[in-house]
């Protein structure tokens, strides 16, 4: 549901995104489309595909709302309307810079579209658009071009400079929910069992669904459950080492500690009585209840503390290697018999 999904562009296949959506299409049968949008909901709930429809209604050739037929909104389906422009983040970059703004917005934003009515700019990841590129594009945003709408995406409007988001009308895309991405998921011809626990560890987002599943992460996860189980058994010795393997990179790492809430998560729904159906490692439920009932709702609210510090260190460029080291002696300590709490 992204733009590496392909290019639906038809507002009929987003879903779950009743309120957003129906902002979108009364603004387009009224003709008052803002300038600028940002879309903001984790990545896979529907963002991009809004962002496409939106695009793909401002040049139909039929009415207000796209209509999947005319010639238009074919080159939208297609990915090669000539006024459809994407813009995101470079491979192997880590931000957008000020030179793609010039490039790929501001040298094309004034000219007159090429086929339609109107351009339409969507800047994915524009919380990644640095100080230097965000001034440079903040003067069109502020004096807009009369045949041009721009709509940024990103995770949240607090990650986006305020310079950005102050200047667009801002549409919140929820999470999806667990049975929509898990049907989703089936469409996509993955079978049950793997489609439910990718759905449950994804929180919301296929595209992370389908990353877990492409990657080879439930593999390499299921190779995880023992260490995880035994912490509190392993000497310091033997968590330095497991500390060693699980952060080769910085990739690794966070991949390592999401599967960790995940973990621990479990063990505490359970603790506190939460049904059964909402746990994502459904199919170690009798570990997971044994480790809630050994370390208790303290130690395991403590250790998803300690675990988010981690992820949010890595994250911030320290060194993995002491941060995994610090992480798995502070979770075994929370772990070890004489320290549990009822």
């Amino acid at each position: 549901m992204d733009s590496d999904r392909g290019f639906l562009m038809l507002f009929d296949s987003i879903r779950s995104q009743e309120g957003p959506v129906s902002i979108l299409k009364k603004a387009l049968y009224h003709g008052r489309v803002p300038t600028a949008y940002l879309f903001t909901g984790p990545p896979g709930c529907g963002r991009m595909m809004a962002a496409l429809a939106t695009a793909a209604s401002l040049n139909c050739q039929s009415g207000a709302i796209a209509c999947g037929s005319c010639s238009s909104c074919l080159l939208y389906s297609a990915g090669n309307h000539p006024d459809l422009y994407l813009i995101g983040l470079p491979e192997g970059k880590r931000q957008i810079v000020i030179k793609q703004i010039r490039e790929q917005i501001l040298a094309r934003a004034y000219l007159k579209p090429m086929s339609g009515k109107t351009s339409t700019f969507i800047v994915q990841d524009a919380h990644l658009i640095n100080m230097n590129a965000s001034n440079a594009f903040l003067k069109t945003l502020e004096e807009p071009p009369a045949t041009s709408h721009f709509i940024l995406i990103a995770t949240d409007r607090d990650s986006v400079l305020p310079t950005i988001s102050s200047r667009c009308q801002t549409l919140a895309f929820s999470p999806l929910p667990r049975l929509v991405v898990e049907d989703i998921l089936l469409k996509e011809g993955i079978q049950k069992s793997q489609a439910s626990l990718l759905a449950a560890m994804a929180k919301g987002s296929v595209k992370k669904a389908l990353a877990y599943q492409s990657t080879g992460a439930l593999e390499e996860m299921a190779g995880e459950f023992e260490p995880l189980s035994s912490l509190h058994n392993y000497g310091v010795g033997q968590l330095l080492d497991l500390a060693q393997r699980w952060g080769r990179n910085r990739q690794d790492a966070l991949g390592v500690l999401e599967f960790m809430a995940q973990w621990y998560r479990d063990m505490l729904i359970l603790f506190e009585g939460v049904p059964e159906d909402q746990v994502i490692h459904v199919a170690h439920i009798q570990e997971l209840k044994k480790g809630a009932d050994s370390i208790g709702g303290v130690n395991l609210a403590s250790i998803l503390e300690s675990v988010e510090d981690a992820r949010e260190a890595i994250e911030a460029n320290t060194n993995v290697q002491l941060t995994l080291d610090t992480l798995l002696l502070r979770v075994r300590n929370h772990t070890l018999p004489t320290e549990k709490s009822a």
